[in-house]
């Protein structure tokens, strides 16, 4: 019998997900589990001869994970396998999982593996791992944004029309910035509303600014956003909060390694904001491929 530690963010997404439940689903399927909450800190040690780590949570708890397994040097042994059960799930929709638990889970076998690529901030002698991409500009500032409102949404889908509201209202005054920046040696510079190193498709309140976007191709996706496109964007937001079909308008580029000097003074890593005192904000960016492995449903919906 195969050994799975399931890793679960009890408070993500708004659908009750019991540790029985999840125990029970697993089990079912031949698996030996073993249950970590992420409100406790056991399961921040990992242990090597676990066959299959299960997070079910959104995409903070994904990355959390995935930095521990590479902390410890698991990250090539043992494949991850994820229940999206969070807000946004951008890094399953780009692995095309989603749908119910029970489909999901009874999809693994047989499975796929997908190898997944991560990314690499460099700044100022620190160094951090990136999942879904690093940005500067707009996205920065609607984290900030959010992290203000006291009135937390009831329900993912209400959540996201939040942040998409938010965010439309942050477009309408923000200001562009320049960034010296190099994409594989190539001199990209200009002034942006936004800029993003996208290694999934999709980035905050499931935009899909990167549609072509594969994590496990050794390539980023360099998605940019000039003052003269701030219309565009408007629009684009206007069509996702209406639930209409919208194809992403800007321009992308893909790439491995990135040079850049913002200057602003705030980024954000995957969901994190970061700030530093005074700008300009300077980072090398690379990617490190195939770092991880998913267990991908053998049918996976449509990416």
């Amino acid at each position: 019998m195969k050994l799975a530690m399931i890793i679960h963010n009890p408070g993500a997404g708004d659908q009750e997900h019991s540790k029985e439940k999840l125990i029970q689903l697993i089990s079912s399927e031949g698996y030996d589990c073993r249950y970590f909450s992420t409100k406790e800190d056991e399961w921040k040690t990992i242990d090597p001869e676990t066959d299959l780590v299960i997070v079910a949570g959104g995409d903070g708890t994904v990355g959390k994970v995935v930095r521990i397994l590479v902390q410890q040097g698991l990250n090539e042994m043992i494949p991850v396998a994820l229940l999206p059960v969070g807000t946004a799930n951008n890094i399953a929709n780009t692995l095309g999982i989603s749908g119910e638990l029970e489909t999901i889970i009874e999809a693994w076998k047989p499975g796929l593996i997908k190898k997944f690529d991560l990314g690499l901030l460099k700044q100022e002698g620190k160094e951090d791992l990136f999942l879904e991409g690093v940005g500067f500009g707009l996205f920065p500032k609607l984290i900030k944004a959010m992290k203000k409102i006291d009135d937390v949404p009831d329900t993912a889908d209400e959540s996201l029309e939040l942040a998409l509201t938010t965010l439309l209202d942050i477009v309408e005054t923000a200001k562009s910035r320049y960034c010296k920046l190099e994409l594989d040696g190539s001199d990209q510079s200009g002034d942006y509303l936004l800029f993003e190193i996208m290694n999934a498709h999709s980035i905050g309140p499931n935009l899909k600014l990167a549609p072509q976007a594969d994590p496990g191709d050794g390539r980023f996706d360099a998605v940019w956003i000039h003052e003269e496109e701030r219309q565009k964007l408007v629009e684009y937001l206007q069509h996702r909060l209406n639930k209409e079909e919208a194809a992403s308008p800007f321009h992308s580029l893909s790439c491995r390694r990135v040079h850049l000097e913002w200057a602003g003074a705030q980024l954000h890593l995957d969901d994190a904001l970061e700030k530093k005192d005074s700008p300009p904000l300077k980072a090398e960016i690379e990617l490190l491929p195939g770092m991880i492995s998913f267990l991908i449903p053998a049918k996976p919906s449509a990416i």
